[in-house]
């Protein structure tokens, strides 16, 4: 995809988002896949996204079902399929990441209920093949931890390598025991969300709330100082502290307007 298909709107790429369009990045991934056009991306792209300090679960519930909500909107057949097959795969993805510690929980609490209470396993029905299958569970959580950590490593390297005058990033304010537990908390609510969002075809994003109809946009309501203030996680207000856009004098105004009026354009020659 190139700079002249989104001037000349070839494929329908800016009527689709213009007319109801709500997903930037699905709508333009069906786009091409279904005209086999090529979406290039750099090699190294790495952005560090800190977490606000402050967060609650409302503000998260609400980010989670921004995430799941774009699944829900569509412009083309191609793009409600792909839609469909993220929705479905997702979902049983989540919920197969979780089941297995749920099931070791479960083998693990009657097995300390026959402890407690004197029995021996010759006196019980219970085996121990549910304890070796927790055994090996928690071997595998310990291997993808120490992966995730790792991965995490090379990615901090790589960001303080890439913007030495920003401020050192560390590993020293990762919690990997919450980076677990949050790992099972995301995946056991993204269905959740995910049908949440499907049933009822609306999110309020910092303050609007957008419908949808067949896909689209079909009805936007602007509740401004009722809604949130946070935009996403990283704690950003929407219109400033005071909630509201700030006031550029005239002067400003003209100086900016004759800054963008002198710098040459990319497409000029």
């Amino acid at each position: 995809m190139h700079a002249d298909d989104f001037r000349r709107d070839n494929y329908g790429v800016v009527s689709g988002l213009r007319d109801g369009g709500y997903s930037d990045d699905m709508t333009l991934a069906a786009i091409a896949g279904a005209h086999k056009r090529l979406i290039t991306s750099p090699p190294v792209a790495v952005f560090p996204h800190p977490l606000a300090s402050d967060l609650s679960f409302s503000r998260y519930w609400n980010y989670l079902r921004k995430q799941t909500f774009v699944l829900e909107s569509y412009i083309s057949r191609v793009n409600w399929l792909m839609n469909r097959g993220l929705f479905s795969f997702h979902c049983y993805l989540s919920w197969g990441f979780v089941a297995p510690y749920f099931m070791a929980a479960v083998h693990i609490a009657a097995a300390l209920q026959i402890y407690i209470k004197g029995y021996s396993y010759e006196e019980t029905t219970c085996t121990t093949s549910g304890l070796l299958l927790a055994s090996c569970l928690a071997i595998c959580t310990l291997t993808e931890l120490l992966s995730m950590w790792n991965l995490t490593r090379i990615e901090v390297q790589l960001c303080n390598m890439l913007s030495p005058e920003a401020p050192k990033l560390s590993l020293d304010y990762y919690n990997w025991s919450l980076i677990f537990v949050a790992l099972l908390v995301d995946n056991f609510l993204y269905p959740i969300s995910a049908f949440r969002s499907h049933f009822s075809q609306s999110i309020n994003w910092s303050g609007i709330r957008y419908h949808l109809k067949n896909g689209k946009i079909n009805k936007i309501e602007r509740n401004r100082g009722r809604g949130p203030k946070f935009t996403d996680l990283g704690g950003k207000h929407l219109y400033g502290k005071k909630g509201a856009p700030p006031k550029a004098t005239f002067l400003s105004s003209l100086a900016r307007s004759l800054c963008q009026w002198h710098q040459p354009k990319k497409y000029e020659v």
